[in-house]
């Protein structure tokens, strides 16, 4: 097969790999985990077309899965069919220009910084904009992933989400239920290979106990253990991520959020979602 995966992550990354993913030090050994999967895939499931077969792509499912076979193989299957079921954000991922409101105002938007873990920090913030259409946050938060998922420190460290939800209204509450925040929720804990390493809400209105309801009873325990409520108290959130690192709405000292350079990074990413 040609253009085969070679490694050329730095010695901390691999070591991290080897350590926490179980990755194999030796390529050789890497590619023929890589192999496993591709061919047991095409066995398990003959009628879903694997539409990338490059290694690139499939080694994430390992890395998130921390190189169980059955683990990746269930987890692609999902990623495969999952998301074309939910046919009005699906057709937003395929078009970013259909949520164009989300993008321009900074709705999702990953920070410069990382978190203290090596993970990468993603702001996100509910409600912000013109049009508040929860179905075109759901399809931003995925496209994000996607582009981050490109790069192999993400895939192997993680991310860590900081919601910020002062802009959270009753009208974006109004338009979910179980049923979508369950989907939504299957999309990202079952079929995405990405690990969560943490997940932060700040500045939490009343109406986002009504949210919190419906959302919290649908995690998965590992999710829940790593969900954290800081209110107002931002210092809290500098026990995960460097006060350096945070945008000034955190009280921290960093850059303020790049949405036009995020908005450009999505528009412009030729991955095949």
């Amino acid at each position: 097969m040609a253009n085969r995966y070679e490694c050329h992550l730095s010695a901390d990354l691999l070591e991290k790999a080897v350590n926490e993913l179980n990755e194999p030090r030796d390529n050789v050994e890497r590619l023929k985990a890589i192999d496993e999967l591709r061919e047991a895939f095409k066995i398990q499931y003959p009628e879903t077309k694997l539409e990338r077969e490059d290694d690139g792509f499939l080694l994430r499912f390992l890395r998130a899965k921390k190189f169980n076979q059955g683990k990746a193989i269930n987890t692609l299957f999902n990623y495969l069919t999952l998301r074309p079921a939910w046919t009005e954000v699906y057709e937003r991922i395929q078009n970013p220009v259909l949520i164009s409101d989300a993008l321009n105002s900074g709705a999702i938007v990953p920070l410069s910084g990382k978190a203290k873990d090596g993970s990468t920090a993603v702001v996100g913030r509910p409600g912000l904009g013109e049009t508040n259409l929860f179905l075109d946050l759901i399809a931003d938060i995925v496209l994000t992933i996607e582009v981050l998922l490109e790069r192999e420190d993400v895939q192997i460290c993680g991310i860590t989400v900081i919601q910020d939800m002062a802009y959270l209204s009753m009208d974006m509450v109004k338009q979910t239920n179980p049923i979508m925040q369950k989907k939504f929720l299957s999309i990202v804990q079952d079929s995405m290979p990405v690990r969560v390493k943490g997940l932060n809400a700040t500045n939490e209105p009343k109406v986002f106990d009504i949210l919190y309801s419906i959302v919290y009873p649908l995690m998965k325990e590992k999710m829940r253990k790593r969900f954290r409520l800081h209110g107002t108290d931002f210092s809290t959130l500098y026990t995960l991520i460097d006060r350096d690192v945070l945008p000034p709405m955190f009280a921290g000292n960093g850059p303020e959020i790049d949405a036009e350079g995020w908005k450009n990074t999505i528009l412009g990413e030729q991955t095949q979602l």
